[in-house]
């Protein structure tokens, strides 16, 4: 039975105070571009120039007036309407309903998975409310070491905190559709025992008072099919990472305020660290595959935008939690890991163009994928955009003005370039990009106790300023990368499924010069062009050829942990988590510090050690496998009894991991060679 939308009435002219300003803005930002360049008339080439401006414009007005939104709702303080709250009764009370905590992972360390899972679930335990959770590790590891460790990590988990029958480990032997398959295999097998269902990525940690308030809040509000608390990144100690966690401590909840404050219950999904209905999930949620092959066609890579537009589509809302805490992950170590995620979402972003005009829809959802593909496009306009504006200052300095209109004058008509207006535009952009950030570090100093743990308002301050021009430096870099993203996409470029780095470790020098040798040659050719044309122009470039000449010894730099604690003992980019000790992050990072027993190669452990054996096989029995042709199986299971173990292939060694008569026979002649 479909749940029935809610909309406060203040949702129209929130709505309006956003989008009204943003379209407002951005037409006097067209009309004034359009002024300037109409000095001598406007050529083709300038017509496409000032197209491609005011999409570009229109997606930092987008962004400023939410930003606005966001620290207006801040400043008054206040929840956002919508969501009925739990009364002081309410929130003593027990829970009523069945939880899931669920975590897909994919060839990840084990050691930092069970770690993020058994802090998680003992802050759960802690607040008295754990009988109504259960814990899934949903794995689609691929190699036979990852597999046969994480089932060794699970079995010694449940050990120490006694969580037999509560935390719960499968391994799917068939990874279609990636994680989304994998969360719906999981609705299909158990999701019916379960109210709602809390997804958590590898890196995810959330306190056991957020997941009992994400509950209650679902108890309380029956129309609400997902609530996402927006994760904060913490724990990774490289330059990079401090950045980003700084920038999200700061700057983050401004802009998720202001999103939750217009988009009200036609919010969005993120993928991890949220809540869901599960029968409105799995009634309405199923992912359609789509037409043609990939990259725009197949499986949907980018599963939250589409499942928020289901959900929202079945007449249940979406909401962002702006201002519940407790919900955490990490950041990529360096540029490069931040570039591979961002290239697996351009794809999947991409995809959604095709669903925007799917039936049913509410606007804002069509709005949602629209957004996410702007934040990708975004970087190819602003890319033709600075190289039309470079054709179009050459062809300004090769044609002739026309001083006699075809109207009949004695008088000629003397073209003149507005610098004036020209500095203004480039100001109220920059203006409008970095006055978010001003948001942030104010509503920081207005809360004495955030900023004393930040290092002081002085060095609070300092860093926003470090951070901006870092920023500066890397956003031309990151342009270059995604316009490849896109541009490849569009050529039918198709990405890899693959784990993410989420180790501190320093880049080599080679690999930073590998990926940014182009960078830099553009760099060089942009700085060249630019200065045969104007010194001005040179000077209004300066900031994106020095990112671009700077992107080897910058990415190398950003990646170093030690600069990174460097910066910490100074006083710059912390996060109150450091300074005063959160004890969920902390027992996480003492849990993942443990040693656990490593596996170099799955299937010889599970062949030799006896503990390994009897666990692997009792898993097969819960979680039968697919059917494996019998030819390779028996080629496999040929080379193993043979004793040519060695020569198995990945592949090979997975079938056989699969196949439990197999196993036992190859379990009892290894007994009977070592007796």
């Amino acid at each position: 039975m479909q749940a029935h939308s809610f909309s406060p009435p203040s949702t129209g002219i929130r709505r309006f105070f956003v989008l009204g300003l943003a379209a407002f803005t951005t037409l006097l930002g067209a009309w004034e571009m359009h002024r300037l360049l109409s000095v001598k008339g406007i050529t083709e080439t300038e017509w496409v120039l000032l197209g491609l401006f005011s999409l570009c414009f229109a997606w930092i007005c987008l962004s400023f007036w939410t930003a606005v939104a966001g620290f207006l709702q801040m400043l008054v303080g206040g929840r956002v309407p919508g969501l009925r709250q739990p009364t002081a009764e309410e929130q003593k009370a027990p829970l009523t309903r069945r939880t899931t905590v669920v975590m897909p992972i994919h060839n990840e360390d084990p050691a930092s998975v069970f770690a993020n899972v058994q802090a998680t679930y003992e802050s759960l335990a802690a607040t008295g409310h754990l009988e109504a959770f259960d814990f899934y590790v949903l794995s689609d590891s691929t190699r036979a070491e990852a597999w046969v460790a994480e089932e060794l990590a699970w079995a010694d988990l449940c050990r120490r905190v006694g969580g037999q029958g509560r935390i719960f480990y499968r391994r799917r032997s068939d990874n279609t559709g990636k994680k989304a398959g994998n969360l719906s295999d999981f609705c299909e097998r158990w999701g019916r025992h379960y109210d709602f269902m809390v997804v958590l990525d590898a890196d995810s940690l959330m306190t056991g008072d957020t997941l009992v308030t994400l509950a209650r809040l679902m108890e309380l509000n029956p129309q609400a099919g997902i609530l996402q608390a927006p994760p904060r990144c913490v724990g990774k100690m490289t330059l990079f990472a401090r950045l980003q966690q700084f920038a999200g401590q700061v700057y983050g909840p401004v802009v998720g305020a202001g999103a939750a404050a217009w988009q009200l219950g036609e919010s969005n999904y993120w993928g991890h660290n949220a809540i869901i209905r599960v029968s409105a999930f799995i009634e309405h949620c199923g992912l359609p595959v789509l037409p043609g092959k990939q990259p725009f066609g197949g499986h949907i890579l980018s599963h939250d935008f589409v499942e928020a537009a289901l959900m929202r589509r079945a007449g249940y809302t979406v909401w962002l939690l702006s201002d519940v805490g407790g919900s955490y992950e990490q950041s990529p170590p360096h540029l490069l890991a931040y570039a591979q995620r961002d290239r697996r979402w351009c794809q999947g972003n991409l995809q959604h163009l095709s669903l925007v005009m799917a039936g049913g829809l509410h606007p804002l959802s069509r709005g949602h994928f629209l957004m996410g593909v702007m934040s990708y496009v975004a970087s190819p306009l602003w890319l033709i955009f600075l190289l039309t504006g470079l054709g179009a200052a050459l062809q300004d300095r090769f044609v002739e003005p026309v001083y006699f209109t075809s109207e009949r004058t004695l008088f000629p008509v003397w073209p003149t370039f507005d610098v004036e207006g020209a500095r203004r535009m480039m100001f109220l952009s920059l203006g409008m990009l970095l006055v978010p950030k001003l948001f942030g570090l104010f509503l920081t100093f207005l809360d004495s106790e955030a900023s004393r743990n930040m290092g002081g308002r002085i060095r609070l301050a300092l860093s926003v300023v470090l951070e901006t021009a870092i920023s500066m430096l890397l956003a031309p870099v990151m342009m270059l990368f995604q316009s490849h993203f896109v541009f490849g996409t569009v050529l039918g470029y198709r990405v890899s499924w693959s784990s993410q780095q989420r180790d501190d470790a320093d880049l080599p020098w080679s690999e930073a010069a590998r990926r940014h040798w182009g960078h830099t040659v553009f760099g060089v050719v942009l700085a060249v062009a630019s200065a045969a044309l104007s010194r001005d122009l040179l000077l209004w470039l300066s900031p994106v050829v020095a990112g671009l000449l700077l992107s080897i010894p910058m990415s190398v730099w950003t990646a170093r942990a030690s600069l990174g604690t460097w910066a910490a003992k100074l006083g710059l980019f912390l996060i109150p988590e450091e300074r005063v000790e959160h004890p969920l992050l902390v027992r996480a990072q003492a849990l993942s510090e443990q040693k656990l027993e490593t596996v170099d190669d799955g299937l010889k452990r599970v062949l030799t050690d006896p503990r390994a054996h009897a666990l692997h096989l009792a898993l097969l029995e819960e979680q039968p496998g697919p059917s494996i042709a019998s030819i390779e199986l028996a080629t496999a299971r040929r080379k193993l009894l043979s004793g040519q173990q060695d020569a198995l292939s990945t592949q090979e060694k997975s079938m056989v991991l699969l196949d439990p008569a197999t196993l036992a026979e190859a379990r009892l002649r290894f007994m009977s060679q070592t007796s």
